[in-house]
């Protein structure tokens, strides 16, 4: 249409910026070029007119230039807005004015005109200070704010104007301290009429800005793990309370721990005290060294369950046992599955294989009775009984007191197998692994869990496709090491398990050739991998229903790449004989979450149901439009945002890193209420706490979240959630959010919910698939087209 070459730059993130500020401001283009005439004199090769550079500009950029034509533009407009302590204005003079300015108070600068203005103006006292230029222009003559005349009317206040005007408050190095913490008030506080006014915090004015930042829990101080576990007292058992200081000492890195051990050892201990009173109640018996010291003996255990460390290592007074039983806690706990219970769970289940599972389990049994190493890999799409034969596997290993470890990629797949545990945190796999040339785990021979991984008969790893190929390769080089082995992973048997078809490693910023390379079947190890096969749907078998069977053999399709794609868009078209379509987002929400207010209190209920969605955007617009159905108050948790590093904090201000949603990290801003459904971003405690656990909320306290699971083994559990800091490495600099590891889960992303079951589904693909296995991994949540909606 223009016939021209148009540059059009998109800043579509925070690595874009220095990019797109040297690009528009580089200038015209330079060449080097010389005027001489053909002859051999003039042929010689003069280096200094060779570099002489000269300016060119073509016709159309000099007639652009003449006609004064702007080179560039920025939109929309930026309002500096002004910040400083109270007195603290900038005051300009010479020699002779001196003294009158002295003499005369200072002028309004854009901060003292916020504050008259919110004393004056009712719509103001809404507002943060960020969001005045929004509805307000600023008169440099007069120092004042005045109301917009001209732009769009506000939703609600029809007599007021606004434009896109952005307001920026301008930065403040951290050294100098109240100033800093003033400009951190002025981004949270709406409406303050003075500088005394914005410290003043529910009715009580703090002294210093930083007080007042503390009280609304801005700050991020050792205070704050005191009060966590004050909160739990109240409403937490010993033993969940000993679980929830294991998860503070090994996630949360607190700077004294000895001295909130101190604190809170009467409370941890309180049913160790009851058991010996019951069993001696002729014996008066208090607090005492002894009951101290088996507290500190089983929230060891736990410290070592959930990150391999024993409470030396973590600050904490070792309790009173010899090395051995520490050094063994791993062998112990992989030994101690009640005999009894698994004979009798092998005699009802083995009988239940059909033909298809029965060839699987007996090539594996093979296997593990002769001793012979190397790697299987089960491929079973859903619904074949892929989790029920291998929990029936791991159960007639353990029943001769053979360890058998059961690990996944997910924290929901490991929540299904009995004892299993996410592969990363039990092999301790480097988190930037697939930036590593040759990883190995961070397991020590002389470790517990370096122990366990000796002796191992048999190690289950499932939904094993979600790994990097690198992963395996780390694997096997740390058996190799621990077993004094060279053969393949060490001589010790790995079944892996899992589905192609479905998502594959999340390479950041990636193409599919990425994806599939990092995929276990690119490993060096792939060609000695046996593959076994799981063919025989059990969901159909069972059901009987030719509707099932009609939608399980599409899902296959599709995960195949065999169902027919439209010729035009080269996409898939879904229609209604394969699931119901919803026309709207709201349709699709009434149809999976019916009668809302009457159903959510029943768990249940909720648990059977989600709506799945590609991008985390959609997801949080999802969740957020759910949440304002339940009645009641709504709660608002901040997260503290800092950088890791001091030194760049003045060039990443607090409201910039608030703003940042990086995936896997929970929002700035989380909203709850009880009774909303949430989901586990981290790994806390396993098996119990896995990512991608879900819960019910029960009680929203200031800083722990008392929920119940309402998935896995553990369904029914309370737990409790506290803040913990997480640091991403998804950015080009790394800042840390202390946040509740929690988002909402009455909607979640495709990815989080490969090894969910859903008995209704809904599927928004207003935003397509963008990887390998997403549909398919959406669409085999559930089992019937009767219950699986999309839009």
């Amino acid at each position: 249409m223009f016939q021209a070459h148009i540059n059009v730059e998109y800043c579509n993130s925070v690595k874009s910026i220095k990019y797109i500020c040297k690009y528009v401001n580089k200038g015209s283009d330079m060449a080097v070029f010389q005027i001489v005439q053909n002859s051999e004199q003039n042929n010689r090769n003069d280096e200094i007119l060779m570099y002489q550079m000269g300016r060119y500009i073509n016709s159309n950029e000099a007639a652009w230039r003449i006609f004064s034509f702007p080179i560039h533009e920025r939109k929309p407009a930026v309002q500096h807005l002004a910040v400083h302590l109270e007195n603290g204005q900038r005051v300009y003079f010479t020699r002779d004015s001196a003294r009158k300015i002295a003499s005369e108070p200072p002028e309004n600068t854009t901060l003292t005109a916020f504050f008259q203005l919110c004393q004056t103006d009712s719509f103001a006292k809404t507002l943060l200070y960020v969001d005045v230029p929004i509805y307000y222009t600023w008169d440099k003559t007069r120092k004042i704010f005045q109301r917009r005349k001209q732009g769009m009317p506000e939703e609600g206040h029809p007599e007021i104007m606004k434009a896109d005007t952005i307001g920026r408050v301008y930065t403040v190095h951290p050294n100098n301290a109240e100033c800093f913490y003033l400009r951190m008030l002025l981004h949270e506080i709406r409406g303050p009429t003075s500088f005394t006014d914005l410290r003043t915090i529910n009715g009580y004015l703090c002294q210093t800005y930083r007080e007042a930042c503390q009280r609304l829990g801005l700050l991020e101080n050792d205070n704050h793990w005191e009060l966590t576990l004050q909160e739990a007292t109240l409403i937490a058992s010993a033993e969940q309370l000993r679980e929830l200081f294991a998860i503070i000492l090994t996630k949360c890195n607190p700077s004294n721990p000895k001295q909130l051990w101190d604190a809170f050892k009467r409370s941890m201990s309180d049913d160790i005290l009851y058991q010996i009173r019951q069993t001696n109640p002729e014996l008066t018996i208090e607090f005492n060294d002894d009951i101290f010291n088996e507290t500190l003996i089983r929230l060891e255990d736990k410290c070592l369950a959930i990150n391999n460390q024993a409470l030396v290592e973590l600050g904490m007074p070792a309790p009173q046992r010899n090395a051995f039983s520490v050094l063994n806690y791993e062998i112990t706990k992989e030994k101690s599955y009640n005999v009894n219970e698994l004979l009798e769970y092998i005699a009802h289940n083995k009988p239940l294989l059909n033909d298809n599972q029965k060839k699987v389990y007996d090539v594996i049994m093979y296997r593990i009775i002769n001793n012979t190493g190397g790697i299987i890999y089960l491929d079973a799409p859903g619904g074949t009984g892929k989790t029920f034969l291998l929990n029936l596997i791991l159960a007639e290993i353990r029943v001769k007191k053979h360890i058998a470890l059961a690990l996944a990629s997910s924290g929901i797949a490991a929540t299904l197998m009995e004892g299993g545990r996410t592969a990363h945190s039990a092999l301790q796999l480097p988190l930037n692994i697939a930036e590593q040339q040759f990883p190995v785990c961070k397991i020590s021979g002389k470790s517990g869990r370096g122990q366990c991984l000796k002796q191992a008969k048999v190690i289950l790893w499932d939904e094993c496709t979600m790994a990097h190929k690198k992963s395996l390769e780390a694997m096997d080089r740390t058996l190799q090491e621990l077993r004094k082995n060279s053969e393949i992973m060490g001589g010790a048997l790995l079944i892996l398990s899992g589905d192609f078809r479905q998502t594959l490693p999340v390479i950041p910023k990636s193409t599919p050739a990425d994806e599939i390379n990092a995929c276990l079947k690119k490993s060096h190890l792939w060609s000695q991998v046996q593959i076994l096969q799981l063919t025989k749907n059990m969901r159909v078998e069972l059901s009987k229903d030719e509707t099932t069977a009609h939608f399980a053999k599409i899902l296959l399709q599709i995960g195949e790449d065999t169902y027919p794609t439209n010729q035009t868009t080269g996409l898939i078209e879904l229609n209604s004989d394969f699931c119901n379509i919803a026309t709207t987002e709201n349709d699709l929400i009434d149809k999976i979450y019916p009668n809302f207010v009457q159903n959510y209190t029943n768990v249940e209920w909720l648990f059977q149901r989600a709506i799945l969605a590609t991008k985390n955007n959609v997801v949080d617009d999802i969740n957020f439009n759910i949440l304002k159905k339940i009645p009641g108050e709504e709660r608002i948790y901040k997260s503290m945002d800092t950088m890791v590093s001091s030194e760049e904090s003045v060039n990443f201000p607090t409201e910039f890193l608030n703003s940042l949603q990086v995936p896997g990290m929970p929002l700035h801003c989380l909203r709850l209420k009880i009774g909303s459904p949430i989901i586990l971003l981290r790994n806390l405690s396993s098996p119990k706490l896995c990512n991608g656990t879900r819960m019910i909320v029960k009680q929203l306290s200031n800083n722990i979240i008392e929920a119940e699971l309402i998935s896995g083994k553990n369904k029914g559990q309370t737990v409790f959630i506290p803040r913990i800091p997480l640091i991403s490495s998804e950015l080009p600099f790394q800042f840390k959010r202390l946040q509740f590891p929690i988002k909402l889960a009455f909607s979640f992303t495709i990815n989080k919910a490969q090894g969910q079951t859903l008995k209704y589904c809904g599927i928004n693909l207003k935003e397509p698939c963008f990887s390998h296995g997403q549909l398919y991994v959406a669409c085999s949540r559930s089992h019937s087209s009767r219950v699986t909606r999309g839009i």
